[in-house]
């Protein structure tokens, strides 16, 4: 498949249209997750940056498409989703992951939504557990915004450095992940030290 659009890519300029196809890529990414959204966006976004299509509006493009999907998790979430939860989502997702998302959920909600498209396996799982929760959209809305905005300034930035160039997206977004995981850990080693401190303040 993403063989097939490389070939597209080189032998096509980009067209107006260019632009929501990116947004079509981070909301199809947000919703169904296994989709290889990020290498796409940011291959798709140096196509479209050297055709005239500015970086801001690449992220915008992004950012629009994730937002939107994110609502609609955040909608499923906040209705139907328990009974989702316990039966169809509990049987296609392991459990751990989904307990991880309540976790954090339950802990740091608005913040752990900040954060969350750069939370690798559960970002999207994410805001539907938010959802479920009871949290208030109102509530929720903005640290969404903020993630998406983040992420996919960063992944347009990619795009206009590494162009068409696959395997240096690839690349990027492999060692991307693991400065993430190691920000992750040093974020929850801090948390933890300043509860066990606060624990110890109480006794």
């Amino acid at each position: 498949m993403i063989e097939g659009i490389l070939d597209y890519l080189a032998n096509n300029p980009p067209g107006a249209w260019a632009g929501p196809l990116l947004g079509v890529i981070a909301f199809a990414e947000t919703l169904f997750p296994p989709i290889p959204g990020d290498i796409l966006f940011i291959v798709i976004s140096g196509w479209a940056v050297s055709g005239g299509l500015s970086l801001i509006m690449a992220a915008i493009y992004g950012v629009t498409g994730c937002f939107l999907a994110s609502c609609i998790l955040f909608y499923v979430g906040h209705k139907p989703g328990r009974q989702f939860v316990e039966g169809w989502l509990a049987r296609k997702v392991e459990p751990v992951k989904i307990d991880r998302a309540k976790s954090l959920i339950a802990d740091r909600g608005p913040v752990i939504l900040a954060v969350s498209r750069f939370i690798p396996g559960v970002r999207s799982l994410l805001v539907f557990v938010a959802g479920t929760s009871g949290m208030r959209f109102a509530l929720a809305a903005f640290p969404i915004a903020f993630s998406a905005i983040a992420w996919y300034l960063i992944l347009s930035v990619a795009g206009s450095i590494f162009g068409r160039n696959i395997q240096a997206a690839e690349r990027f977004m492999k060692h991307f992940e693991i400065w993430i995981w190691i920000i992750l850990a040093i974020a929850a080693l801090f948390f933890l030290i300043t509860g066990i401190r606060k624990w110890k303040g109480r006794r």
